[in-house]
């Protein structure tokens, strides 16, 4: 395992692959998509294999206990052994996702195993994050879920990087100059690129205390942090406030808030659904005051 002194794309890109060859990792870059527009607001759906067996966590709001677990670090439940792919500073560590979406998805998490995904984002965290984006070329998307009603499937902190969609095949909601979503949003768009690590804490701190203004609940009683989603690229740093982790039954998540959503196939668990628009604006803060209509009456289940 390298640092990040030594770190460049074609080296994270070859332990990737390795780690699929392997079988370590699962993933199929032919995974199928599906394309749904629900209310003029498009999504994307990726039917994936390696999702029938990816750990959820309770979808209530619980803190469910934490044992020592085979490969993960002392205090954590994410598998690091095996998965590694460099240190970034002192402080996190960058890894192949085990159930990725997209080659590469990596994850960056703290190396202190007992950091938790309900803590806000630090200036740690934004220097690895601001590391992590650096590295991969093209468009990579920052994603953090905060929080069990954030849609975190795991506790120890961590972030994902993976590439945003072909932009021929799938325009980001958030690339609109001024975006009409079903949830209310945060947003700051970058001048000049990709601001340093310290200007970017500064810039999340103003949009999660904006965010903070209109949940009408404090933080799940033992978190830190209210429940929300980031999203972040080379233009611009979203926050997204979050009521629930799911809507009627579907979880949500960063990626969902964006138009991407994971689909197993066979849809034991996930089901593609016809009607998505309310899912994310009812895990979410609603950006109209009438509550979201239960969007899961028609289901289109994946064969």
């Amino acid at each position: 395992m390298g640092s990040d002194a030594r770190l460049n794309e074609e080296d994270v890109l070859a332990r990737f692959d390795r780690l699929v060859e392997e079988g370590t990792v699962v993933y199929n870059e032919d995974y199928r998509t599906v394309t749904v527009t629900d209310k003029g607001l498009p999504f994307e759906f990726r039917v994936l294999e390696s999702h029938r067996t990816k750990p959820q966590l309770p979808r209530e709001p619980q803190k469910p206990s934490i044992s020592e677990q085979s490969g993960c670090r002392p205090g954590g439940d994410i598998g690091v052994a095996g998965y590694e792919i460099a240190t970034l500073g002192s402080t996190h560590l960058l890894m192949a996702n085990k159930f990725p979406a997209a080659r590469p998805h990596l994850l960056i998490l703290t190396q202190d195993g007992f950091r938790r995904q309900w803590e806000a984002l630090d200036i740690d965290d934004l220097t690895a994050a601001h590391a992590g984006i650096s590295l991969v070329s093209g468009r990579p998307l920052l994603l953090f879920n905060c929080g069990i009603n954030g849609g975190c499937s795991r506790l120890h902190k961590h972030m994902q990087i993976l590439p945003a969609p072909d932009p021929n095949k799938y325009t980001l909601w958030l690339d609109a100059e001024e975006p009409q979503l079903p949830f209310k949003f945060f947003i700051h768009r970058f001048q000049d690129g990709l601001p340093p690590p310290n200007k970017l804490l500064g810039i999340y701190e103003t949009l999660l205390r904006q965010a903070e203004k209109v949940v009408d609940d404090a933080p799940v009683e033992g978190e830190a942090a209210i429940a929300h989603n980031v999203i972040m690229d080379q233009n611009w740093m979203v926050v997204i406030p979050r009521r629930s982790s799911s809507w009627d039954g579907v979880g949500a998540n960063a990626a969902s808030d964006v138009g991407e959503q994971l689909a197993e196939v066979g849809g034991q668990a996930r089901d593609v659904e016809a009607a998505p628009r309310g899912a994310v604006a009812g895990a979410a803060v609603a950006a109209k005051a009438e509550e979201p209509e239960k969007p899961w009456s028609r289901r289109m289940q994946v064969a």
